[in-house]
């Protein structure tokens, strides 16, 4: 589901106040600003949308995984278990923190799997990260469970999950900190961009000062003579970022409804060919970007794609997935060797046999039956 689908007049509008205002810069110029600073608009809106006391936005989704882990005090010799489906920046974000990412299976919610991940609990391991994939949400009340009982922090990569709820919460408001991507591809965008949701006061100040090279924020006096927290980074969201995220938060609820309802139509107009589908902890809270079969098997899978792209309309094998699947990650295999084992045999066996459809506002009625077609021409290919 491509954000940018979403654009119109209201964006260019919002980009052309903050250009004619010349304040692109999220601080600084506080004298001549005229109190008007679009990152933390985005940021109250983002925090008062799914519940959270406190919203950070960040240069990107990745940037905002490595943040939140990094005020968090991760580092050499830890152990975050997290999923082997997910975009790899949810690893790269532990390496970069110097810690070890342990790579658990996944179930046939295409999420974590959570009892593959009490085995490889040891000593070294400080969190348990479930990633929300393709926007539906993990088992957050077993995750919550199991971390409680070992002591752990909960993590919540919640990129691909904007909108997204468990049990009427809001996807990324379980753990310690949830994120969100504003990619391109995400359900909305600014970008390039990022966000991180907590609860925790001295948590999030930990990320507002590492973000921002360790500035300690004080409007009432210049920028350069503010005071440091700390050694930090530059993570920041530019205003032209936080204007597009304002007019694009607007929206979500308008694109959420109309995923939805295009999915719902797809699944009921093929409900009597009896395939099976992934299996959700919440179908309720889905976003409903995507639609995704199981087969009962790959050779069933490989031949449902092919009748399925004959008759006009193709979709994924996830197997295939090198964005989003372990087991093609080189670089990662040749980095850890002796720590990181991308072979994950459940994973593969589910990953193999399924069928994706990804969905989009921007889909016409035209679209919708084709793709509903495809599905059938698929069906009968088994």
């Amino acid at each position: 589901m491509p954000g940018f689908d979403l654009f119109d007049q209201r964006e260019i509008d919002a980009l052309a106040d903050v250009i004619n205002r010349k304040m692109v810069h999220r601080y600084s110029f506080n004298d001549s600003r005229d109190g008007i600073y679009r990152v933390e608009e985005f940021e109250r809106a983002v925090a008062e949308r799914v519940g959270a006391r406190h919203a950070l936005a960040v240069s990107s989704g990745s940037a905002s995984l490595y943040v939140a882990m990094k005020a968090c005090g991760i580092g050499p010799g830890d152990e975050i278990i997290t999923t082997p489906f997910t975009f790899i920046a949810s690893v790269e974000a532990i390496l970069e923190c110097g810690a070890v990412p342990v790579l658990a299976e996944v179930d046939e919610s295409l999420n974590l799997d959570p009892e593959s991940v009490e085995p490889l609990i040891t000593e070294r391991t400080k969190a348990v990260m479930p990633v929300h994939m393709f926007g539906a949400a993990a088992d957050m009340e077993a995750y919550g469970s199991l971390c409680a009982d070992h002591g752990l922090s909960l993590f919540e990569d919640s990129c691909q999950a904007m909108g997204a709820t468990y049990r009427g919460k809001a996807a990324g408001t379980f753990g310690l900190w949830g994120t969100y991507s504003l990619d391109p591809y995400k359900i909305i965008t600014v970008g390039e961009g990022g966000l991180i949701v907590t609860d925790d006061e001295e948590l999030y100040r930990r990320m507002e000062y590492y973000h921002d090279h360790g500035h300690i924020h004080d409007k009432s006096i210049d920028r350069g003579a503010e005071g440091k927290f700390c050694l930090g980074f530059n993570f920041r969201m530019s205003e032209l970022q936080g204007a597009l995220g304002l007019v694009q938060l607007s929206k979500l609820d308008g694109a959420l409804a109309r995923l939805k309802g295009i999915k719902r139509t797809v699944v009921d107009a093929v409900a009597d060919l009896g395939l099976s589908r992934r299996v959700h902890a919440d179908a309720e809270g889905d976003s409903a970007t995507q639609i995704v079969f199981l087969l009962p098997d790959e050779a069933s899978a490989r031949r449902f794609q092919k009748a399925s792209k004959e008759a006009g309309v193709g979709c994924g094998n996830l197997s295939d997935n090198t964005w989003h699947y372990a087991r093609h990650w080189r670089t990662l295999a040749e980095a850890l060797p002796d720590h990181c084992t991308v072979e994950r045999p459940r994973t593969h066996a589910i990953l193999s046999r399924t069928a994706v459809y990804g969905l989009s506002v921007a889909m016409t009625e035209e679209q919708v039956e084709k793709t509903v077609r495809a599905i059938r021409a698929g069906a009968a290919a088994l």
